[in-house]
């Protein structure tokens, strides 16, 4: 019997170890079920927004907090660096364009992005900094990704 107790023990107190290692991560890393986040800077870094809809035109929405467009024009340092896909049924389709179009590329079910500086869009473009809409859904006949740095 006092074996079997010790046993128990044992097991109760290496899982809960195991709970504490797997501590959840960062908050700056943490995004809402079903929703995409997308931060300002490389590497889930800067200002970010949790987003639950499709966007036309992310210079027409702000980073959570702030008054700061998701896009200010191509190559300015605020833009989106960064997507995070926390829908664990659809792809995120990015766009150049606002109004879903121009280049683009797709994020995976429950994938990230996490320096958009090493994706190359179909016009030769890098995709850091430039792109301007998002949309739920293959929308997009781009590359998929999901890759983290």
């Amino acid at each position: 019997m006092i074996r079997r107790i010790s046993a128990m023990l044992l097991a109760a107190t290496s899982l809960f170890g195991a709970g504490v290692a797997m501590a959840a991560p960062a908050q700056a890393d943490v995004c809402t079920p079903d929703n995409v986040c997308l931060w300002s800077g490389g590497n889930w870094t800067g200002d970010k927004r949790d987003d639950y809809s499709s966007r036309t035109n992310w210079a027409n929405i702000t980073y959570g907090g702030t008054s700061l467009p998701l896009y200010r024009g191509d190559n300015v340092v605020s833009n989106v660096s960064t997507i995070d896909n926390w829908d664990m049924d659809t792809r995120v389709s990015v766009f150049y364009n606002s109004g879903y179009a121009g280049p683009c590329f797709k994020v995976e079910k429950y994938g990230r992005v996490s320096d958009m500086s090493y994706i190359t869009l179909s016009s030769g473009k890098n995709a850091n900094d430039v792109m301007n809409s998002h949309r739920f859904g293959d929308w997009c006949s781009g590359t998929t990704y999901d890759f983290a740095y």
